[in-house]
Order: C-alpha cells, then sequence, then structure tokens
C-alpha cells in the first residue's frame, strides 16, 4: 500500500538538510521515517546509507546501500556510494569491483568519462586490478591518448611480471612497443622481465590511464603530431608513394585531349616527391604542375601542390589547389589549416576565421556524443556568425592566432580530448560548451583547470573553498560566463537556491543580449527546473522563443504557464493565458493539436467556476475542431442536459455513439449509455437506445429487459404508438412470456382502433 507521499517527501528534506549540518543521527531518524512510508525507496535507502556512514556505522551504511543499488540497478551512483564505504572498511579488492560495476552501469548509459574515472578509482582502491586497468587501455587506445596507453600497458605488463607470467607480460610490452618503439621504460620493463629482475619499473608520473587492448587498434602504428597541416603532408606523400605499385591507369578529367600514361605519371611524381624532400621547391611543383596538366586527378597532388605554393608565398595559387584537396575526407582538415594560413597571410581574416572554425568543429565534433553533434555544429555556426556580424577585426585576429598556436602545439589532438572532458563536466547541468568558446578567452587551460578543481572542492563538499577558487578565475576572464554557471552550481549543492537561481537568470540574461539563443534557453530552463512555478521566467522563456520562431516549445511553457496559474488558484489569469496561447496555437504543428488542447484547459476553469453556458461555447469549439474529441460529447451531453435541451443532449449522443461505433468500440458507448440511464431512469430516449444496443451487440436478456422498461415508459407517457412498436419489437424476441405480450398488443391495438 501506497504510503503518505508528502510526510515522505519532507522526510527526505529533512533527511538531506540534517545530514549537510553533519547532524547524522537525526538525518538517519528522518530517512527512516520517509522509508516508513514508502519501504525500500531507493532515495531514502541511499540518504540513510550516506548518513549511517557519516555517523561511522559503516557495516550498517554498506548493507543499506546494496539493499540500495540493488533496487535501482541502472543507477551508477548507489554503486560508487557502496564503493566508498568498503574502501572505509579496509575491504579493497570488494571496494575496487564495485567500482568496477559502477563503470559498467555508465557504459550503459552512454556515459565513457564517468566510467574512466570509477575505472580510475577501482585501480586506486586495488592497483592489481587487471580489468580496471584493462579497461582504461581500451578507453585510452580508442581516444588516441598514446602516452596514456603506454602507461596502462606499464602497468598490465608489470602486473603479469610480478605474478610470474612473463609470456604475458612480454606479449603486452611488445603490443606497447608497437605505439612507441623507442620508449625507455617499455625496454626497461623488457630487460627485467628478460633478466629475471623481479622488482617492476616505477609507474609514470602521470598515474594509471585508461585503455584496454583492441587489436585492430594496436596494429595502427605511432601516431602522428604536430599541426593538422602536417599530418595531411605525411599522409598525401604515403599516398602518391603507394600509386606507383597501383597497377591501374591513371584518373583523368573528361575534356582531356591527351591524358598521361602511368609510366610517365609515375616518372613525374616520383621526381616531385624526390625534389619536395630535398627542398627543390621549383622543381618539384613543376612536376606536379605536368601530372594536373596531363589531366590526372589526384588530390594528394592537389594538396602537395599547394603546400609548395604556399613556401614560396604564392597564396592565391595555393588556395585554388586546397579547394580542391579540401573535398577529399583524408585532406579536409588539413586543407581547412593551409586555407586559414593562406587567407591570414592575404589579410582576408574572415575568410581565415571560417577555415580555422571549420578545423576545430571538425575536431571538436569527435569528442563529442552523437547526440549532441547537433548542438556543438550550432555552435560553431553561431559563433562564425558573430565574428562576421561584429566586424572587428582585432578581436578576429586575436582568435586566429590562438587557433593557430593551439593547433600548431605538439600534443594538441591530447589537449583537446582533455579540454572536451572538463567542458562536459561543466555542461552537465547546463547548454554544451565548443572549444572555439573557451579558446577565445585568454589563459584558456588556467580556467578550465581551475574550474575542474572547483568541481573538485564541490565533489568534496567543500563549497566555499570552490567558490574562491572560481573567483579568483573571475579576476581572470570576468565575462566568461561558463565560470558564472559552475558558481551556480555550487551554490546549489551548497542549498543556496534563491541564489543559484539569482545567479543562473543573470547567465541566461546575458546570453540573450549576446545573441546566443541556444545558451540563453538552457540556462533559462536550467532556472525552471530549480522553481518550475516562476512564472516571470516562464513568460521571458516563452516570448524568446516565439521571437526565434520555436513555436511548439513556447506553446509547451504556455501550457506550464497557464498551469501553474491554475495550481495558485489564479483562474482568470490561467484563462487569459491559455487564450493568448490559443491565438498563437494556430502555427504550431498540427499533429499536436494545439488548439484543442488548449481550449479543454480553458473549459475545465469555466467547469470549475460554474460557468456552463462559456464552458458549452468552448466545448462546441472543441467538438467543431476534433470531432473525435470523446470528452468533448460528454461534457456537451451533460450539459445540455442541464440546460434542459433534451434534444441537442440526444444529438450529441448519437453522434458520440457513431464515433464508437465506427471504431469498433461498441461496448464503450454501452457502458456510457447505462450510466446515463442509470442518472435518468424515465429519459424514454436513452432507454430507448441502451435497449438497441444491447440488441445490436446481441445480448437479449439486457435488451429484453431494457424493452420492457421503454414500452411502461411509453405508455405511462400516453405514447401508445410508439409502446406497440417496442412491445412487437420484445414478441419478435420469443421472450418467455411472449403470449403476455401478445395480448397486450391486442388491446392496445384494438384500443387504437376503437379510438
Amino acid at each position: 500500500m501506497a504510503g503518505n507521499r508528502a510526510l515522505y517527501e519532507e522526510a527526505l528534506r529533512e533527511g538531506s538538510a540534517r545530514a549537510w549540518e553533519q547532524r547524522w543521527n537525526e538525518a538517519i531518524a528522518a530517512y527512516q521515517r520517509a522509508l516508513q512510508e514508502f519501504p525500500g525507496d531507493p532515495d531514502a535507502l541511499c540518504g540513510l546509507g550516506l548518513a549511517l556512514s557519516g555517523a561511522g556505522r559503516l557495516e550498517e551504511a554498506l548493507q543499506v546501500l546494496q539493499q540500495a543499488a540493488e533496487k535501482a540497478k541502472d543507477d551508477p551512483t548507489l554503486m560508487e556510494h557502496v564503493a566508498r564505504v568498503l574502501e572505509k572498511l579496509g575491504r579493497q579488492q570488494e571496494a575496487s569491483r564495485a567500482y568496477l560495476a559502477a563503470a559498467e552501469r555508465h557504459t550503459h548509459r552512454q556515459a565513457p568519462s564517468l566510467a574512466i574515472e570509477r575505472w580510475k578509482d577501482a585501480v586506486r582502491a586495488d592497483p592489481q586490478c587487471i580489468p580496471a586497468h584493462v579497461n582504461l587501455l581500451r578507453a585510452y587506445l580508442n581516444q588516441r591518448k598514446t602516452r596514456e596507453a603506454l602507461a596502462e600497458y606499464l602497468a598490465l605488463a608489470s602486473i603479469y611480471h610480478t605474478q610470474g607470467q612473463t609470456p604475458q607480460a612480454m606479449e603486452i610490452c611488445q603490443h606497447a612497443l608497437k605505439l612507441d618503439p623507442h620508449n625507455p621504460e617499455i625496454l626497461a620493463l623488457m630487460d627485467r622481465i628478460r633478466y629475471g629482475n623481479q622488482t617492476p619499473p616505477p609507474r609514470p608520473a602521470t598515474g594509471p590511464l585508461d585503455v584496454a587492448f583492441a587489436e585492430e587498434e594496436l596494429e595502427a602504428g605511432p601516431e602522428q603530431r604536430g599541426s593538422p597541416l602536417e599530418s595531411a603532408r605525411q599522409k598525401a606523400l604515403s599516398h602518391l608513394a603507394e600509386t606507383f605499385f597501383d597497377e591501374k591507369p591513371p584518373q583523368t578529367g573528361p575534356l582531356v585531349l591527351r591524358p598521361l600514361s602511368k609510366k610517365p605519371v609515375d616518372g613525374l611524381i616520383s621526381k616531385a616527391i624526390e625534389c619536395q624532400t630535398r627542398g627543390e621547391i621549383g622543381e618539384a611543383i613543376a612536376c606536379y604542375e605536368e601530372v594536373l596538366k596531363g589531366g590526372v586527378i589526384q588530390p594528394a597532388i592537389n594538396f602537395n601542390l599547394g603546400l609548395l605554393y604556399q613556401q614560396e608565398l604564392r597564396f592565391e595559387d595555393a588556395i585554388a589547389q586546397f579547394e580542391q584537396s579540401v573535398e577529399e575526407p583524408a585532406y579536409r582538415l588539413g586543407s581547412l589549416f593551409a586555407l586559414g594560413e593562406c587567407y591570414r597571410a592575404l589579410g582576408n581574416i574572415e575568410q581565415a576565421l571560417q577555415c580555422f572554425l571549420e578545423v576545430l568543429k571538425i575536431v571538436d565534433l569527435e569528442t563529442v556524443q552523437r547526440e549532441q553533434a547537433d548542438d556543438l555544429i550550432r555552435l560553431y555556426d553561431q559563433l562564425a556568425h558573430t565574428y562576421a556580424v561584429k566586424g572587428e577585426p582585432d578581436q578576429a585576429i586575436e582568435f586566429v592566432n590562438t587557433l593557430i598556436a593551439f593547433l600548431s602545439e605538439k600534443g594538441w589532438e591530447d589537449k583537446v580530448a582533455q579540454a572536451r572532458q572538463r567542458l562536459d563536466a561543466l555542461s552537465r547541468q547546463g547548454p554544451i560548451l565548443s572549444l572555439a568558446e573557451v579558446l577565445a578567452v585568454p589563459g584558456s587551460e588556467r580556467i578550465l583547470q581551475s574550474i575542474s578543481l572547483a568541481q573538485e572542492y564541490q565533489r568534496r563538499k567543500l563549497g566555499y573553498a570552490a567558490l574562491e577558487e572560481l573567483q579568483y578565475t573571475l579576476s581572470l576572464a570576468p565575462t566568461f560566463l561558463p565560470i558564472h554557471q559552475q558558481m551556480g552550481e555550487i551554490l546549489l549543492s551548497m542549498g543556496k537556491v534563491e541564489q543559484a537561481v539569482a545567479k543562473f537568470l543573470t547567465i541566461a540574461d546575458v546570453y540573450r543580449v549576446r545573441g546566443n539563443f541556444s545558451h540563453a534557453m538552457a540556462m533559462y530552463e536550467r532556472a525552471l527546473q530549480l522553481e518550475p512555478m516562476n512564472v516571470a521566467v516562464r513568460t521571458r522563456v516563452i516570448d524568446l522563443l516565439i521571437s526565434h520562431g520555436e513555436i511548439d516549445k513556447a506553446l509547451e511553457h504556455y501550457m506550464a504557464l497557464g498551469d501553474t496559474y491554475y495550481q495558485m488558484a489564479q483562474l482568470d489569469l490561467a484563462r487569459e493565458r491559455f487564450n493568448e496561447a490559443l491565438q498563437l496555437a494556430a502555427r504550431g504543428n498540427p499533429q499536436r493539436r494545439w488548439p484543442v488542447r488548449f481550449l479543454h484547459r480553458i473549459a475545465d476553469i469555466d467547469m470549475q467556476r460554474v460557468d456552463w453556458r462559456r464552458a458549452v461555447k468552448v466545448y462546441e469549439q472543441i467538438r467543431d475542431l476534433a470531432p473525435d474529441d470523446e470528452k468533448a460529447h460528454l461534457t456537451l451531453v451533460d450539459l445540455y442536459y442541464r440546460f434542459n435541451q433534451p434534444q441537442k443532449a440526444v444529438q450529441e449522443l448519437d453522434s458520440l455513439l457513431r464515433l464508437y461505433r465506427d471504431s469498433g468500440r461498441s461496448q464503450k458507448g454501452i457502458v456510457i449509455l447505462k450510466d446515463l440511464v442509470d442518472q435518468r431512469p424515465d429519459d424514454i430516449p436513452l432507454r430507448a437506445r441502451l435497449a438497441q444496443a444491447y440488441l445490436n451487440e446481441g445480448n437479449l436478456q439486457e435488451a429484453l429487459q431494457n424493452l420492457d422498461i421503454l414500452g411502461d415508459l411509453q405508455l405511462q407517457a400516453g405514447r401508445t404508438q410508439d409502446a406497440i412498436v417496442t412491445i412487437k419489437a420484445i414478441i419478435r424476441l420469443n421472450p418467455p412470456n411472449a403470449d403476455a405480450y401478445r395480448q397486450l398488443l391486442q388491446q392496445l391495438t384494438a384500443g387504437q382502433s376503437g379510438g
């Protein structure tokens, strides 16, 4: 049997408040009261378990948290709490297994970054936990984090070495050498394994890292480092070298009169590559140009020739080549980067910015979940539009220079992945953030580190330390709104809901002024999550959505706004808001039937206020807009009877019965009719329709019973001719007392003749 929801929620709130104040015994008592109302509730169990842990009653806490984790098998945080209590109890291997289970739940929820954190926890609890190291290794390989992958290989090899499993340890080292053939730590460990030194090498300063071996990724070899330009250059040279072994003739254009055959093409490409690598730029250009004049279609040639033109400062010629190679996926990133550099050199900052933003967008999209991609693309498009509209060349030049410097650094790919991890942690309760937004802020790396540190303070419930850290960061970038957003989340975690909401609304207003619609909406909605009854914010959101053509979303918020006024018993305001929405509803998605939905809300208010005349008009509108609306038909039947308009009521009822019959739900019509007859047992039209409905369904017993009553009602009303028709219908059904009905029929017929 369900408990008292209000008592349960009050107990949860008290438990949370007492736990925040570390008044553990009072928190325990509060959560126990919540469980009395809803035994086995995961939220209450979780709160009780954490309170018991805070009180030092670890064994009891473990039992309760394990029960909660069993109740909510998909919730990873409950298993994390179990793991932490096990750690406190000194049961390290069990704790490690619990962290593994939490990571698996995060994986099922498609939260890879959180899964990685839990695998790290598993390694911390039990450094010998092979499954955690393996999962970390696989993750780092998937993310192409070579340095971290190497650290995990070293950890696994060391574990197998200390366990005496020498072949396995050597095999792992060989896999690691495929990533970095000259790594001194790997070579040193292999020497120890070969020569019997049982002391494992020290772990790298970076600590345990996340990767696990997928054989296809192990075969990939060392990663290319440097800018996207350098990576693409290596690919292009390698691709051209491979063409020598291709037996197919070179691909040529359709309008070439004398296309070159394979042998001279191979000779020219070979000479071009040789000259290019020796720095003989002019000769290399001449060879590539001759190949292209021969009609050969080869993006790698366009890309290499573009690079050579760029070295010779022939930027417009270089742009022409890169605009062809950019269509080839293998060279798209490098070509865009090169185009940005060429446009920058020519002083075309706007075009350069477009190219570099496209580079960053491609890179950033590779780091996010598929469901985040559309939002991220919109952010980059909006950012490009913002720079174009502002027309501030100094700001654009500074941003371009920042992007060039970032993408030219060695290991920029790793920095992108690390930045994305921090950005995702920041945007868990808000809008997704783009890498470009962060790079546009001076000292972005320091800012992200500070935000990450503040999040760690927050996780440890050190709210004031987190706020102090962010206050310092604000002095570096006072207009960087994600810092303010994080402050809001910290205030919220400290129980300062009003201050947090005020912060989120300020952020939303600034985004709105800046023209960043998606971020403004995300922050307004975050505020509404916390204060769903805030009508001022809801109204602001509606205006913003309408101004951006998001009509269906605006109508959703209109519905919530009207419902809010309704819950506050402000029925006039609720009706006004629903009427406003009705004017907009025609622009919404027809499939969502907005006009009908809002009219129902209006009609409900009229019914509650016993304003039946207005309600009739509204329900008639609904009926006309949606002939299949059952509630409208039924309510109109009732209202017409209230206004002593039985003919209209019966007409409405017939429309509803026809609707049920056409949709194969005649039985529902019988239920409705029976209910109406129970309310009005002497109503002849209702009784006649109920009898006919039973006849249609083949229920002769109920049909006879209702026909008999119908005949009596007709005789009492002096409607003898109608009664004769009814009695004839009864006789055709051949009831047990059919003779009595025949005798009655003769009497009535004779009476009719005599009259």
